[in-house]
């Protein structure tokens, strides 16, 4: 196969995720998380299929433009549906275990691929696809539908309660409680009463006061204001001015995580390691997935603990630090042990908070309906700047030099990084309906205080009137 077709082959996954991440708010939104997650099953075990029997270049081709499809998908549906699923208190620590898992994956591939990458093996290396696609078929039964997302849906209420007490088990109360704190953070989304809930405590207006409105007035009045509020899609949320703000933090994320370098370093590294360490030169890239593997779980245990923010300006920091040290050694030339330094450093600055993050922030800055559109959006946007990266770093390479191409990362990540200062909000702990009452700020505002509704007792945070 010549280069001009090995490229073409590479490129088609990624041409295919394109489409894909473009298409996935709209196939998320219309058919749910759950069943989503059961076509993109089938899509990257169709594409797998197709790459295990290719009997030519545009066979192989197919395959992965399919399998592109169904990644890119998924991409932008499992961060939310785990947001979605999980107490706002673990969010965190649940979105990085996804990442944990690409990490795993890549990780085990890089394993598998040095063992069968033999003219006899390899398309069992394919075939592994369409073993993980049955698997993940026969699985997602016992997962639930997205409760949150079922919440937002015009009449969707009770099976979003039944959805939650299959997540979260008995008592029935607590399940209340939650879904009472969602309708509430909603109504004030939607009505602007800052979180405060519209009808007064239900404990006043409940079946006692014949002049109140009963609790199945109440969820006919928040169906009611879900129904009307507009479906978010990728064209309204890159038109509607509300959601402005939370699109161009979305946007700096995901460029932060591709204009870093990463993929570039990584790249680098395979001849920079081999010099260090000669006699294990084909175990290069496993050593740098070992140490993005081990980050990664670092940063699980300290997402919920430390903050989103935190962690990010920490890591876009640090990196920039190391990919400063990475251009000043290879510039100085004979520092091949400081150069190692630098990329092993930069991987696991990566890894604790630029790798996760990006997604894992998705959901906790636009309200429920908006979700899969700005996955959407934020997924293309960090396609398409990778493609920009990975295309342009051999030509930069030549016109700057390769310490100059470091350089430059680590002046475009202290940029980013003093952009993310000034306007990137701290999620840990807040639900995506109290980030956008803040008007994204900072910091959670001081004139935040608890509203408890007291016939469910549970504790809303909402600015005051």
């Amino acid at each position: 196969m010549s280069d001009a077709k090995y490229s073409l082959v590479v490129a088609m996954l990624t041409a295919g995720g394109l489409i894909g991440a473009l298409s996935a708010s709209y196939v998320s939104d219309r058919f749910g998380r759950r069943l989503s997650l059961f076509g993109t099953a089938l899509l990257m075990g169709l594409g797998s299929v197709i790459m295990t029997f290719a009997f030519n270049v545009a066979t192989l081709m197919a395959g992965r433009f399919v399998a592109g499809l169904g990644s890119g998908i998924v991409t932008v549906v499992v961060p939310a549906y785990i947001a979605e699923c999980v107490p706002k208190g673990s969010r965190g620590f649940f979105g990085t275990l996804n990442q944990l898992a690409i990490v795993v994956g890549i990780l085990v591939a890089q394993g598998i691929g040095m063992a069968w990458s033999t003219l006899a093996a390899w398309r069992s290396i394919l075939a592994i696809g369409v073993v993980l696609s049955i698997a993940q078929l026969l699985l997602l039964p016992f997962c639930v539908d997205s409760p949150r997302h079922l919440a937002s849906i015009p009449g969707g209420l009770n099976s979003a309660k039944a959805s939650l007490l299959r997540l979260r088990g008995p008592p029935i109360e607590l399940v209340e409680a939650e879904v009472n704190e969602w309708r509430n953070e909603q109504m004030g989304t939607a009505t602007g009463t800052g979180g405060h809930h519209p009808y007064g405590d239900e404990e006043e207006h409940g079946e006692d006061n014949e002049g109140g409105i009963d609790q199945e007035q109440q969820q006919h009045l928040v169906a009611t204001a879900e129904s009307e509020r507009p479906k978010v899609n990728v064209i309204r949320l890159l038109s509607m001015p509300q959601y402005r703000r939370p699109l161009s933090i979305v946007l700096l994320l995901q460029l932060t995580q591709q204009f870093s370098g990463i993929n570039a370093v990584i790249f680098y590294s395979t001849s920079i390691m081999s010099a260090v360490f000669p006699q294990s030169s084909d175990l290069i890239t496993v050593y740098i997935s070992v140490v993005n593997l081990a980050m990664t779980i670092v940063s699980a245990y300290l997402m919920d603990r430390v903050g989103r923010r935190t962690l990010f300006l920490a890591s876009s920091s640090m990196m920039s630090v190391m990919s400063i040290l990475l251009g000043w050694s290879i510039e100085a030339a004979g520092q091949d042990k400081v150069s190692a330094a630098a990329i092993i450093g930069f991987v696991a600055a990566f890894a604790i908070g630029l790798g996760p993050i990006p997604f894992l922030m998705i959901p906790e800055l636009v309200d429920t309906p908006a979700v899969s559109s700005a996955g959407s959006v934020g997924l293309a946007c960090n396609m398409v700047s990778n493609f920009v990266v990975s295309a342009g770093f051999l030509g930069l390479r030549d016109i700057i030099g390769q310490d100059g191409v470091f350089y430059l990362f680590g002046g475009i990540l202290v940029v980013m990084t003093g952009l993310a200062w000034c306007i990137l909000p701290e999620t840990k702990g807040r639900s995506a309906d109290e980030v956008i009452r803040s008007n994204w700020a900072v910091r959670p505002p001081q004139h935040y205080q608890p509203v408890r509704s007291t016939s469910s007792n549970n504790v809303v945070v909402a600015a005051d009137a």
